[in-house]
């Protein structure tokens, strides 16, 4: 993703898509979704959390801060790799709670994105 994509989707209405899709995937619900519905999550919030981590990555702000962000960003870039991902032969349950994993990263990225640009104006 470029740049200029990434900072599109962190305008004030795609931060409230970025929260649908998190309240979707963390909704509660009696059965799990269909696969597919699982599946076309995951990737939306993988997408989400790559555009947090973008822009998160580098930044400059407080010791402590740096070091929480530093850990986020490592406990994302673990979750997002290869091995970690659900594959077809995942079992249903497995690809769920991953859904939820990635989600819980992207929310705590959104999250600290908004703190470091509390009071700024966001990109149209």
């Amino acid at each position: 993703m470029d740049r200029r994509a990434a900072t599109a989707l962190l305008s004030a209405h795609d931060l409230d898509g970025v929260q649908r899709d998190i309240d979707h995937a963390l909704s509660r619900r009696i059965t799990l979704p269909p696969r597919s519905v699982i599946n076309t999550g995951t990737d939306v919030m993988v997408q989400h959390l790559r555009t947090f981590m973008n822009h998160l990555n580098g930044q400059d702000s407080t010791t402590a801060e740096s070091v929480d962000v530093h850990n986020l960003l490592r406990a994302a870039e673990r979750n997002l790799d290869v091995p970690v991902r659900p594959t077809p032969q995942t079992s249903h349950r497995d690809a769920y709670v991953y859904w939820h994993t990635i989600t819980t990263l992207t929310t705590a990225l959104r999250d600290l994105y908004l703190t470091h640009h509390n009071g700024q104006e966001h990109p149209a």
